[in-house]
């Protein structure tokens, strides 16, 4: 089910080309996809007669300027699943800004209506099987934020009834002098919030931290500290843990300034272990998965 499944988020995807304040992804979509991104926190508005991706509301300049446009997101959407179509991707829309709800969500139904799950076919998402999707034709879930534009439309999935994505921004916000005595309080609100999962709901784990001004450095202090916490959940002392994890949100997940080639690779190479301790991994295929450093 795609509940049970661990996958890769990005937090504020496609904020590629915004000022040091506001970008936390330095890929496009495609680039994302590749790299094994399968979930995309969105937040978008209207900048010079564009729907573009923005951090924060448009009244605070600092967040404007991304150099993606949601059409040009969706075509990078439409072009990954043709060539992969037993893939699905979840994106979640949790803010549109400016009255332009009518004209976002005419655009995904343009651009993804086609491979968009909907109601006639699933009343909840996270129930859902791979199998299923794949014998739809679908590849997308779209979970949006006004419960009134989901009950105008089948491919629209209410964000609140079907997806849980708890935020404690007195834990997660980390001053540059504090993060050592904030990193380990963050790592416990996790086990908070994996106590508090819902059933029936996509679960997204909110690993990224707010660090304005500093965000790149702050993210490569705590990669591996939580990269260890995540690996960990493969021990048999976590398996509540582990039965609980499912979508693994951080901030330049796919290509960073970090120092490293492709910012996902480690902990992408723990979401695919945690889905093989999970039974989710077909056992003839581990082998060929883990062996040497390369699992693509």
């Amino acid at each position: 089910k795609l509940g049970e499944i661990v996958m890769l988020g990005a937090h504020d995807a496609g904020t590629v080309g915004q000022n040091e304040m506001a970008c936390t992804q330095h890929s496009d979509f495609g680039e994302m996809l590749d790299a094994g991104v399968r979930y995309f926190d969105c937040r978008v508005t209207e900048v010079e007669g564009e729907l573009s991706f923005v951090h924060a509301n448009t009244n605070s300049p600092a967040f404007w300027g991304s150099e993606l446009t949601l059409a040009e997101a969706c075509d990078d959407i439409v072009a990954f699943v043709a060539e992969y179509p037993s893939e699905v991707i979840v994106l979640d829309f949790q803010h549109t800004w400016d009255n332009t709800e009518d004209k976002v969500i005419a655009l995904l139904e343009q651009k993804l209506g086609a491979v968009a799950l909907d109601k006639s076919l699933a009343a909840v998402p996270s129930e859902v099987t791979l199998g299923q999707m794949r014998e739809w034709g679908k590849n997308v879930v779209i979970v949006y934020r006004t419960p009134e534009k989901c009950e105008q439309k089948d491919f629209l999935y209410e964000r609140e009834e079907y997806l849980q994505s708890e935020y404690n921004s007195d834990i997660h916000s980390i001053s540059k002098n504090k993060y050592e005595e904030k990193y380990p309080l963050l790592i416990a609100e996790w086990d908070k919030y994996i106590a508090n999962k819902s059933e029936g709901k996509l679960f997204v784990l909110q690993s990224q931290i707010t660090a304005t001004g500093w965000l790149a450095e702050a993210e490569a202090k705590f990669r591996p500290i939580a990269n260890d916490w995540l690996a960990g959940l493969e021990k048999a002392e976590n398996a509540d843990k582990l039965a609980a994890i499912n979508i693994v949100m951080r901030d330049f997940v796919a290509d960073d300034d970090i120092g490293s080639e492709r910012a996902s690779n480690e902990v992408f190479k723990i979401v695919v272990k945690l889905n093989a301790a999970k039974g989710l991994v077909d056992p003839e295929l581990q082998e060929m998965l883990f062996e040497g450093e390369n699992i693509a």
